[in-house]
């Protein structure tokens, strides 16, 4: 029985590992909740249902490109 309760906590743990999720200060997650926007986490720990909802974290820094100065229109 002992094992039993073993067996049972451990697996407990582990689903509630896997639903822990950390967002960082430049991210934001986006939690879907079976495919559809449920809402949106910001900076920290996000607690999740595992295999129920799912996180997708986005960057959310300024990216820089480089754009190159602008031609002549009238060539000639």
């Amino acid at each position: 029985m002992t094992i039993l309760f073993v067996i049972a906590g451990i697996v407990i743990f582990i689903f509630a590992a896997t639903g822990i999720k950390i967002v960082r200060p430049w991210q934001k997650g986006l939690i879907e909740r079976l495919g559809k926007y449920q809402r949106t986490a910001d900076s920290g720990l996000t607690v999740v249902i595992p295999s129920i909802e799912r996180m997708t974290k986005v960057d959310m820094r300024e990216q820089v490109v480089d754009v190159p100065p602008p031609g002549s229109y009238h060539q000639g």
